[in-house]
């Protein structure tokens, strides 16, 4: 045990003077290991959130929705059988007084809601029941409102007002619905009122297109597990349409878009591990040649094998400290830090807080990977031998002998590393299939980066040698099988694969993020209008004026019969825009050109001049909710008439791009029968209330929904995750481009002994960096091509598989950054000599 201590105080001694030269690698260690320890704690986080308040996210242990009609009385004793259950009923509608209107999200609540929870409002005294407020007073339903919709509204509290062409009084303000996270993007501003007042409002018609009423009930189960529950109910109402929701799926599209935000992080996280590794390998390969002549010295002093292993192992390791623990510091600060915002996002209440597992993880991934890559250098380090000083100096470390070195005992501890990192990997994405997947491709990449540089090698040898003296000195150093190609070539292709990756996945998330029209959001909002006021609203846009943007859309209201010839009602709708569609007579729409909110799946959209058989493109869902696929028929009633279409394409859209219409028809389906138009109006910033009052002048008969501040919220939140994907992005490629930058440190003391030799026989120090900066440009074109080919086509594969993300390619900005990381490869393979060319020639022999 005196033994090691010794062994392993001399190898840190030894290190203290060469410390610098591993900042690129202790960097590259802490990237990955801070990304890691905060993704996996953010995503503890949340986890624990969601199973500690998992009953009042939701208002319940699971939650029953449709949009066409309420449970009967069959299906509510089915739920009673299950435990405790209160309705909601969600809807939009139109509040109005002489003093003005307001658009109302509208939440009508049963006698028992909420079961788990409270609603929060100041004039809600504790122990009273949200019916015994809102109860009828002289015949009038009360409700609890929105402080602003007061303002909108020009009244107080104790005021009355109407709502649906119902008369209510405001008993209160609505500061917060115990389950308001799980009611996902609403518009308009919130309001409570009781399912008895529902029953009074008289018209119960949506301002807007497309949004209907949703018949929710929340289950508190009598002590029954919630999946096993859940299951129960998705077997027993899977015929009736009903859509069966636990917390967390109803936690709606911003926990999904944090999903997809986590996965990449996690993504990135191993890939910045694994180029640290690389960036280990290719830095203790370089110090181990260097070090050469101090290991042939300790050999011929009588150090054996084990002791040089244990000088430079404990080096790896306090390297390895260092970086895992600065990672550790600055992963769980930042979780720590950005808990509450992340919450806030989500909608639930997360407090900033440490867990000990993510970063354990975290820290057992960084050593697992510095010695796994640590091992093979220290392999060659046990090679040298005494023999080695009086041999050329330290220029190089000798091969690795994979015969004996896969014939022994010693390769076991590269296979535990192997295996450790693999269990540590499953431990942080609890995915077995991406774990193997990033295995299996990490291995390819090396043997594919080995063959191509052998091939390529082969060919150089076999060209003709070219005239220009810089170009054949260049080729033919590449083409040396002694050389240092095949290391720099599979280090720098392992960055540039990795870097390619990011850059593509992160492309993929900003799309699917921010849509094709996250900065044109509409700022308000109006339904039914006729020719002549859409006019108006022509005349009063344009360049130069407070409305800049106009767009008017064609709608009339049909029902859907049949699919496939087969009647509408008796299909088994799944998911809630499939039974909104067979709720009754919902908003239709026609159109020549597809929006720009809107994005291809499937299918073509017709050409501008179609004028073939009726044809329809619907919301991407409608695909397994109504069961339809491209080339099967709908049939729908409009005014009395039956139109028959042939389904053309499913697109999707974002709900930051505005209002959209499921079902849209081609050009001369719909022409003949009377419509309305829906204009969508946007507001110069800045001049939102001017607009709101030249609107109400202009058409006073026209209620315009102000919806542009609920939708850039949604926009806004959505804009931040696509912030930080950059950011993380931005931060891998600076990563890889550090471990690039690490790659040229392998050879470098041969490389400056070439040219001090080249400088004796007279060569130029232009010449000496020129074919210095020309062979490393050849050597990054060697790692940029397969890199590229794949990093696009792991990021295809990763974005298909985990995210399922569409794929996009910007290759624009990916040949960009290939063609930079070539130059800065190029450059810096030029300066490793510059010391070398500009000095004399007797001063580096010495040293050499």
């Amino acid at each position: 045990m005196r033994a090691m201590w010794a062994a392993i105080r001399v190898g840190l001694l030894d290190l203290r003077g060469d410390i610098r030269r591993f900042v690129l690698l202790v960097v590259c260690l802490a990237v990955g290991t801070a990304l890691i320890a905060g993704v996996n704690s953010v995503g503890t986080s949340i986890a624990q959130a969601v199973d500690a308040s998992a009953a009042e996210l939701m208002g319940g242990d699971l939650e029953l929705s449709r949009a066409d009609r309420p449970a009967n009385s069959d299906e509510l004793q089915a739920m009673e059988a299950y435990g405790s259950i209160a309705s909601v009923v969600d809807t939009n509608l139109r509040a109005q007084t002489d003093k003005g209107d307001a658009f109302v999200d509208l939440a009508a609540a049963g006698d028992t809601y909420p079961l788990v929870g409270h609603v929060q409002s100041a004039e809600l005294p504790a122990g009273t029941s949200v019916a015994e407020l809102l109860g009828l007073r002289d015949e009038v339903p009360g409700a609890l409102v929105d402080p602003l919709m007061l303002d909108q509204l020009g009244i107080a509290v104790g005021d009355e007002f109407q709502l649906g062409g119902t008369t209510f009084q405001a008993r209160g303000t609505l500061a917060k619905l115990p389950d308001a996270p799980v009611r996902g993007f609403r518009l308009g501003l919130t309001t409570l009122i009781t399912a008895e007042g529902f029953s009074m409002v008289s018209d119960r018609t949506s301002p807007l297109p497309g949004l209907g009423s949703w018949f929710r009930y929340k289950i508190l189960l009598d002590g029954r597990d919630v999946e096993e529950a859940k299951a129960a109910l998705e077997t027993q109402f899977a015929d009736s349409g009903w859509t069966v929701r636990s917390a967390r799926d109803g936690l709606g599209p911003m926990v999904r878009y944090y999903d997809l935000f986590m996965r990449f992080l996690l993504i990135v996280g191993l890939g910045s591990l694994l180029i640290g590794g690389v960036s280990v390998w290719a830095g203790m390969q370089a110090y181990i040649a260097e070090r050469a002549t101090v290991i042939a010295i300790l050999r011929s002093m009588g150090a054996d094998r084990w002791r040089v292993f244990v000088h430079f192992f404990a080096q790896v390791a306090m390297l390895a400290a260092v970086g895992v623990g600065i990672g550790l510091l600055v992963g769980g600060g930042i979780a720590y830090g950005i808990l509450p915002l992340v919450g806030q996002a989500v909608g639930i209440s997360l407090q900033p807080a440490l867990h000990l597992q993510p970063l354990v993880v975290a820290a057992a991934a960084g050593f697992v990977t510095a010695f796994g890559f640590a091992y093979l250098p220290l392999q060659q380090a046990q090679a040298i031998r005494p023999v080695h000083l009086f041999r050329s100096k330290g220029l190089s470390a000798p091969p690795v002998e994979w015969r004996s070195l896969l014939t022994s005992w010693q390769i076991l501890p590269m296979v535990v590393a192997l295996v450790a990192f693999l269990l540590l990997a499953f431990a942080m994405t609890g995915d077995l299939l991406l774990v193997g997947a990033f295995a299996a491709a990490s291995a390819a990449a090396v043997l594919a980066f080995q063959l191509f540089v052998g091939l390529a090698q082969w060919a150089l040898r076999r060209m003709p040698v070219p005239s220009n003296r810089i170009l054949r000195h260049a080729l033919r150093r590449i083409a040396n099988t002694g050389s240092n190609t095949a290391a720099v070539v599979v280090a720098a292709g392992m960055a540039l694969t990795m870097l390619t990756v990011v850059l593509v996945l992160q492309g993929n998330l900003r799309q699917e993020f921010l849509g094709a029209s996250s900065f044109d959001v509409p700022t308000f909002v109006a339904s039914d209008l006729f020719p002549d006021e859409v006019d108006t609203l022509v005349a009063m846009s344009g360049p130069g004026t407070d409305i800049p943007k106009f767009v008017s859309t064609p709608m009339l209201r049909g029902a859907l019969t049949q699919i496939n010839g087969v009647a509408a009602d008796t299909i088994r709708t799944r998911g809630p825009e499939a039974t909104f569609l067979l709720s009754g007579e919902v908003p239709l729409t026609f159109r020549q050109e597809m929006p720009a909110s809107s994005k291809l799946i499937d299918g073509q959209w017709w050409p501008a001049d179609y004028t073939g058989p009726g044809l329809v493109s619907l919301h991407q869902s409608l695909r397994s909710g109504l069961g339809v696929n491209l080339g099967d028929t709908l049939t729908f009633a409009i005014f009395g008439d039956t139109v028959t279409v042939k389904v053309a394409s499913f697109r999707d859209y974002s709900w930051q791009g505005g209002i959209d219409f499921l079902a849209t028809f081609s050009p001369g389906v719909l022409d003949a029968f009377p419509t309305t138009l829906f204009a969508a109006v946007t507001a110069a910033p800045g001049h939102e209330e001017t607009v709101k009052r030249s609107l109400a002048t202009a058409l006073p008969d026209i209620r315009f929904v102000a919806i542009g501040d609920t939708l850039e919220q949604i926009t806004n939140a959505l804009s931040q995750l696509s912030f930080a994907a950059t950011l993380v992005g931005g931060l891998a490629v600076g990563n890889g481009l550090l471990v690039l930058i690490g790659s040229l440190a392998t050879g470098r003391r041969q490389r400056e002994a070439d040219a001090v030799i080249g400088k004796v026989l007279g060569t130029t120090r232009f010449e000496l960096l020129a074919t210095a900066f020309v062979q490393y440009f050849i050597l990054a074109l060697l790692a940029a091509i397969p890199a590229a080919a794949l990093g696009i086509g792991l990021a295809w594969l990763v974005g298909l598989v985990m995210l399922e993300v569409d794929f996009t390619l910007d290759t624009d900005a990916l040949v960009a950054v290939l063609a930079v990381a070539a130059l800065i490869t190029a450059l810096l393979g030029s300066m490793t000599i510059l010391r070398a060319a500009s000095s004399r020639p007797a001063r580096l022999l010495r040293d050499l």
